[in-house]
């Protein structure tokens, strides 16, 4: 049995009787629509299977977080949430699994999302060359449909189905820097002021796991931070927020009051049983998010949390992470015995009560982190207005609650063009606020590890327009931290962290059109030039929003080629460029025609002629003139011609000029 339902080029298909994890509430009148006329066939055997035609010159994107190139063809991915840890390229699954796929067949995109949490497995083209076949282990599905044309409006019909992104506050896109971990207060406090006195700003400052007592969440260690309060105080003090994380292991301990409290509100077996995990604080229990009162307990002591003077959360292992079989496989001292991802996932007979039924955590594993995040907002917004929430996890629509990152990625040069690639991945998730942990998580346990100051220089350059832009390290990795290069890269690191700040109030803009319509923030080529098939093979440059081009270096050598689709201006000399150049730029940025940028100072950067608008300030260009509606306008406009920029400081103009003519009032 399938009912189809339609509103507005969205389609929803329920096969048999779906019980999704997710009720996003669709609301969609009677449609007579079939299957078959999106190219859709299904098959039933142990579970359902999705079979779509794959065409030759078809291209496949979408999924999420995987390690695989961005065009997913002859691919086979699975869709379960694990610890992946030291993950390389083609190690799947990793942390984040979003069933949402977008095929562009003949320039018409169209996107496909199934609605299902559990293990689903994508085969496209591998098994069968002209097929997709999409295997649910469930009997019954739910099953949307988005229509185009374009990428970017099946984006947006996706975000509106499963929640538009949330807006992070402008200092979430400053500099921010994590250790596992800092302590005691004092010293973060010394690192603070050191980085600030040779002109690093830093925004925020993560506490990792060792901040807490016992690993117990929602407390402080006595002897690190003695006074929460005080600390606190000075980092503000300092224009620096905190971030603290938070695990989803609650510590079975009597003498615990968060313990005490959620009893009820815990995870349990298939007999009824309290389930007992294990993870860093030894023996400890997991909240059952997917329980509305368990949402609510959560969500007020993250409120009481928060109500100190915490300013984010950064949620951490809640794929959800369990190490009770890692345990039993060291006491068994089987050496046939390997560990893997799966080895750290909940044992069986683990259940959740989902929406009044009871329901295994197989079924529904990939939406714990959805309702985890859920519970944590609802927590930070009671306390404050403004809400930053970092999560390694997620499922569909976790966009609306919390931003991602890549989790444990590698310090090596492999891994630098593998980052981009999960970074826009997400992106065309519907997962705008992204990014990763500058300079690589891992410290020093494998051979391709490079701690050279010359990757660490290419990794914040490759970062310089991620939405999340964070340095983070392991406790065996030498220190990232910029002030701890030698001169000549910590030259180089700040020209990255002063230009990133010049652009800030652009990349705010794009966060706030992301908030409206679940664009991404950053874009790979295809998502603007979706006709041009050159685009689908470039996947070591990215846009920013559609006016910016950036062409990190990725190797050791300091040129490159740069793809530009369509015509451009390099930000640097302001010349015009289109089609396969060698840029010898440190920092290639490119500027697209006709476009209008806001920078910093009010500044504004135009490229093309005729009218451009970026909030209440009109401005007309022809022919290197100018002129700006907004008489109380004051400071620069930087004109791109074609071959140079000029530059006019203005307090007002209000008739077209030529730019020479023009002196700072």
């Amino acid at each position: 049995m399938i009912r189809v339902f339609e509103k507005e080029g969205i389609y929803q298909f329920l096969i048999n009787d779906p019980f999704p994890p997710v009720d996003f509430q669709f609301q969609g009148k009677a449609s007579d629509r079939t299957l078959k006329d999106f190219d859709l066939r299904l098959e039933e055997g142990e579970g359902l299977i999705i079979v779509k035609s794959l065409d030759i010159r078809d291209h496949i994107l979408g999924l999420g977080e995987k390690a695989f190139e961005l065009d997913r063809k002859r691919g086979r991915y699975v869709m379960y949430n694990v610890d992946a840890g030291a993950y390389q390229r083609y190690s799947d699954p990793l942390y984040v699994n979003i069933p949402f796929l977008i095929v562009v067949r003949m320039g018409i995109a169209t996107g496909y999302f199934m609605n299902s949490a559990s293990k689903l497995v994508f085969d496209v083209g591998r098994e069968h060359y002209d097929e997709i076949r999409i295997t649910i282990p469930e009997d019954s599905m739910e099953l949307f449909v988005f229509e185009g044309p374009t990428i970017e409006k099946v984006i947006e019909r996706y975000s509106l189905v499963t929640g538009l992104p949330f807006l992070p506050p402008e200092w979430a896109f400053g500099y921010m820097i994590s250790r596992y971990s800092y302590f005691p207060d004092r010293h973060i406090i010394e690192l603070l002021d050191l980085m600030k006195e040779e002109g690093f700003p830093v925004s925020a400052v993560f506490l990792d796991i060792d901040f807490m007592d016992q690993y117990r969440l929602f407390t402080w260690h006595p002897t690190r931070f003695p006074n929460p309060r005080e600390f606190l105080e000075q980092a503000h003090s300092r224009g620096v927020k905190v971030i603290t994380i938070v695990d989803h292991s609650v510590r079975a301990d009597q003498n615990y009051e968060v313990f005490r409290s959620g009893l009820g509100n815990y995870c349990e077996t298939e007999k009824g049983d309290l389930f007992v995990g294990k993870l860093w604080p030894g023996f400890c229990v997991y909240p059952d998010f997917f329980r509305e009162e368990t949402r609510r307990w959560w969500s007020e002591l993250v409120t009481r949390w928060v109500e100190q003077g915490v300013d984010g959360i950064w949620l951490d292992m809640n794929e959800p992470t369990d190490f009770t079989t890692l345990h039993r496989m060291r006491q068994m001292k089987d050496l046939q015995l390997r560990e893997t991802p799966f080895t750290y996932v909940f044992p069986e007979g683990v259940v959740h009560r989902v929406r009044g039924r009871v329901v295994k955590h197989e079924k529904v594993r990939n939406a714990y982190p959805y309702y985890e995040a859920m519970a944590t907002y609802e927590g930070v917004r009671k306390a404050r207005e403004e809400v930053f929430i970092l999560s390694r996890s997620g499922y569909a629509g976790i966009q609306r609650f919390a931003g991602l990152w890549t989790g444990d990625n590698t310090p090596s040069w492999e891994h630098l063009k593998l980052q981009l690639q999960l970074v826009l991945g997400l992106s065309l998730a519907g997962v705008p606020y992204v990014g990763i942990d500058v300079g690589g998580f891992q410290g020093r346990e494998f051979p391709e590890i490079d701690n050279s100051p010359e990757l660490l220089v290419r990794f914040f350059e490759l970062a310089m327009f991620f939405p999340f832009f964070r340095t983070h390290k392991s406790k065996d990795g030498v220190d990232s931290e910029p002030i701890f290069l030698p001169s000549k890269y910590k030259e180089k690191v700040r020209r990255v962290i002063e230009t990133r700040l010049r652009f800030l109030p652009y990349l705010y803009s794009l966060a706030e059109e992301a908030h409206r319509t679940g664009h991404p923030i950053i874009r790979p080529l295809f998502y603007e030039f979706q006709e041009d098939e050159d685009s689908y093979r470039v996947e070591d440059e990215y846009l920013v929003g559609r006016s910016l081009l950036y062409a990190p270096l990725m190797g050791r050598e300091d040129t490159r080629d740069v793809y530009l689709p369509g015509k451009w201006a390099n930000f640097w000399t302001g010349k015009s460029a289109e089609g396969w150049i060698k840029s010898t730029d440190e920092l290639p940025i490119f500027v697209r025609m006709n476009s209008i940028i806001p920078l910093s100072n009010n500044d504004l950067l135009v490229f093309g002629d005729g009218e451009f608008q970026y909030k209440d300030i009109k401005i007309s260009s022809e022919s290197n003139k100018i002129s700006l509606s907004r008489p109380s306008y004051v400071g620069k406009v930087v004109l791109f011609s074609g071959n140079e920029s000029k530059q006019v400081n203005v307090h007002s103009i209000t008739s077209l000029v030529k730019i020479d003519q023009v002196t700072e009032a």
